[in-house]
């Protein structure tokens, strides 16, 4: 099925998953990369047609938190291996992700920030049918180091005047960073970097009520991994205070990431956040490392740590802690379906227009919607993805293609 992107097209016989509601017997059109029309019966006449075979079609998966795949890390700092972890996602239904930089040096993330803008250059300028790469997602490395999880102990510290000046200038390029709140000058640097347009998320911190309340008022509007490296409810003299985990779940200004691979996150705790925040207030992110795709045993690194993959998850070489996800977005969208529970229409939705809207592109990316861009991830009822569209152009190697099974 070969078409051209500039010309118009009609998605036929599909079961359409809107934020709100799935349309039976649906049809999309779309020109020039970008969504014209949708409903239900027949379709319009267009220059070219698809037979949708009665599948699931929903807009393209957004990974705000992902690491790397197939033995890659965007830390890697490449080209090469910016393409294949972009490449790996995509034929699992991500169009657009967030490369996440766990703990390093300024120097490696200013290393990693100029491979981005090549990247970002080269899709521009070549119309490629390939996922668009945001801008990153620091995590790190102002964290607390009694809630390192995955990341170096060794490099976790309060920010410097110098590194805050820093990452105003680089704004364009930093989509969103994960922050201690506790952290000193941690608030200076959230509502500097707030100001700048970049996405402030708390997390691995010891922050509890009292403190993320403050962070909220200096521009923190998310949180990492939910329930994964953060406070729990616990004493404080005679009485028990809430920790990040009870707060996020009852502020309603923070939306939370949630990791549904089965492993981060009890199944009783999913159904807690599900309740809590609703679809649109929870982003699934895959939280996927080097080791996603790689069989059980291979080794890896996640920036100065040594890693190896599990049964379906990611840990530490000693054993000693998760360390990311084995999984991608469409593995998570099932796992929240089938073994959580959750409607099918909030399970997409977490994965699409919520992330969108969070980091601020709702309008354009995530949603059905006439203006937004044509991605699409075409999949049936045992969760086989069967085609990948990218700005209006079907992608390779996706046709027939099975989600990846944990």
């Amino acid at each position: 099925m070969n078409q051209n992107a500039m010309a118009a097209t009609a998605i036929s016989r599909v079961q359409l998953i809107l934020p709100n509601t799935i349309l039976e017997n649906a049809w999309i059109t779309f020109e020039n990369g970008t969504i014209t029309d949708f409903g239900q019966g027949p379709s319009p006449n267009t220059a070219n047609s698809v037979d949708g075979l009665g599948h699931f079609l929903a807009p393209g998966f957004i990974d705000t938190h992902v690491h790397g795949a197939n033995g890659s890390d965007f830390l890697d700092a490449t080209p090469e291996a910016f393409s294949k972890i972009a490449a790996y996602h995509l034929s699992r239904g991500t169009t657009a992700l967030c490369p996440t930089l766990a703990t390093t040096t300024y120097e490696r993330m200013a290393a990693v920030l100029d491979v981005w803008s090549e990247m970002n250059a080269q899709s521009e300028s070549s119309g490629a049918s390939t996922a668009h790469i945001l801008p990153v997602h620091l995590e790190g490395p102002h964290l607390a180091a009694t809630k390192a999880g995955a990341q170096d102990p060794k490099l976790l510290r309060p920010p410097t005047e110098d590194e805050m000046e820093w990452l105003v200038k680089n704004a364009s390029r930093i989509a969103q960073m994960t922050v201690a709140p506790e952290l000193p000058k941690a608030l200076q640097l959230i509502q500097r970097c707030r100001g700048a347009g970049i996405v402030m998320s708390a997390g691995h911190t010891e922050a509890r009520e009292e403190s993320v309340r403050t962070s909220i008022s200096h521009g923190v509007t998310k949180v990492t991994h939910l329930f994964n490296a953060m406070t729990y409810a616990a004493k404080t003299g005679l009485f028990r205070q809430p920790g990040l985990a009870e707060y996020a779940l009852i502020e309603d200004r923070l939306a939370c990431e949630l990791i549904a691979d089965g492993f981060h996150v009890s199944p009783t705790l999913v159904k807690l956040a599900v309740r809590s925040k609703g679809s649109g207030r929870l982003l699934l992110v895959s939280d996927a490392l080097a080791g996603t795709g790689l069989p059980v045993g291979s080794t890896f690194m996640l920036g100065s740590l040594p890693c190896r993959v599990a049964e379906g998850y990611c840990e530490l070489a000693d054993g000693s802690a998760l360390a990311g996800s084995a999984t991608t977005l469409m593995d998570q969208v099932r796992i929240m379906h089938q073994n959580a529970q959750v409607p099918l229409v909030d399970a997409v939705r977490m994965a699409t227009h919520t992330p969108a809207s969070v980091m601020g592109m709702g309008d354009r990316y995530g949603s059905v919607g006439r203006g937004c861009r044509a991605d699409f991830v075409q999949f049936d009822g045992n969760f086989r993805i069967h085609h990948v569209w990218v700005r209006g152009r079907l992608t390779d190697g996706t046709v027939a293609h099975e989600a990846h099974r944990i």
